[in-house]
């Protein structure tokens, strides 16, 4: 194959390719949402994810020019790609536990060409590039956007973490060179900054541990009111940060069984949610579960309730008066 005839098909193909990766991209995504919930998809993914076609100048200068290949269009198994950039290695852990999934789904097969974990265990004394590479081949009887893909098309997918991802852009065109990647003082910086990625990582894992724990109780909770206010006001809760102000300023307050006493309140009051649904469209708070919370220490803590506020008062005045309490501004 010359390269004019290589040309011709790798322009021929590319809508193949770009509905191949579109296709686990949106598969991905889709059960990634079911593994990370509450979190919402775009904080867990750092960078957004672009399936990306190669130039036909790139692709024609790695497959013909710069590796030899026995079958070179056939053998460059990113001819498209994409790249998911998380915060942990941890959450590498959990898109790779997608990726395993789409092979028992049948949506494709998959190999890894680099695994960082594998990687470090061969070489332990060793820093150098870290990243998982997988090449995901599609199964027979795949379809996208009324474009089949053959069997077997390739689609290379990195999982990376932000660190990993800096390295790598940091050093990304000296892999090419290979003269200036043998200088002593290149490896031993590179491999520096290698090391003080793994480290740092580390130091982050057991941060995010020890910030889960300490929040556990805190999370709890805000679940279980979750399922109050849906339950009772009949459309799901708002996710915003005031949930978690609120709950952080009266966690003191809360009772020894909250589960228990604030349903019971709950149940006693059943008027509160007619309440709230009257002020959903006009008062921002109404819309998110902590305002339950807020009802029920307005009704047990007038006092410390009020001196703690730490939002709009007039959301605390209206509690108070549908409550018949009387507010002090």
């Amino acid at each position: 194959m010359n390269e004019a005839q290589f040309l011709e098909r790798w322009k021929n193909e590319k809508p193949i390719y770009e509905a191949w990766a579109y296709f686990i991209s949106e598969k991905i995504h889709e059960q990634l949402l079911t593994k990370i919930a509450p979190v919402p998809l775009d904080y867990f993914i750092k960078v957004p994810v672009k399936p990306r076609l190669k130039a036909d100048s790139t692709l024609v200068d790695k497959a013909l020019y710069r590796k030899k290949y026995e079958s070179p269009y056939d053998d460059v198994t990113d001819k498209v790609g994409m790249r998911f950039v998380v915060l942990l290695t941890s959450d590498i852990r959990t898109i790779c536990s997608v990726i395993d999934g789409g092979v028992v789904a049948g949506w494709w097969e998959a190999s890894k060409d680099r695994d960082y974990e594998q990687e470090r265990l061969a070489k332990p004394l060793e820093f150098s590039y870290q990243s998982v590479h997988y090449v995901l081949r599609a199964k027979d009887g795949i379809e996208c956007n009324g474009i089949k893909i053959p069997g077997g098309t390739p689609c290379e997918v990195q999982v990376r973490t932000l660190l990993q991802h800096a390295h790598s852009e940091l050093t990304h065109d000296t892999l090419y060179k290979p003269k200036t990647t043998a200088q002593p003082e290149v490896k031993r910086t590179v491999a520096k900054s290698m090391a003080l990625i793994e480290a740092t990582d580390e130091f982050f894992e057991q941060a995010m541990k020890n910030l889960d724990e300490a929040s556990r109780t805190q999370r709890q909770l805000l679940e279980f009111l979750v399922k109050s206010y849906e339950q009772g006001v009949g459309q799901k809760a708002g996710t915003e940060r005031s949930n978690q102000l609120l709950i952080d300023t009266y966690i003191d307050l809360v009772p020894q069984a909250p589960f228990t006493e604030i349903s019971e309140y709950l149940n006693a009051k059943g008027f509160i949610f007619d309440k709230i649904k009257e002020q959903l469209g006009v008062r921002h708070f109404f819309g998110q579960p902590a305002i339950l919370l807020a009802y029920y220490l307005a009704d047990d803590r007038p006092a410390q309730m009020q001196g703690l506020w730490p939002m709009d008062s007039a959301d605390l005045a209206k509690i108070f008066s549908d409550l018949g309490k009387k507010y002090e501004d």
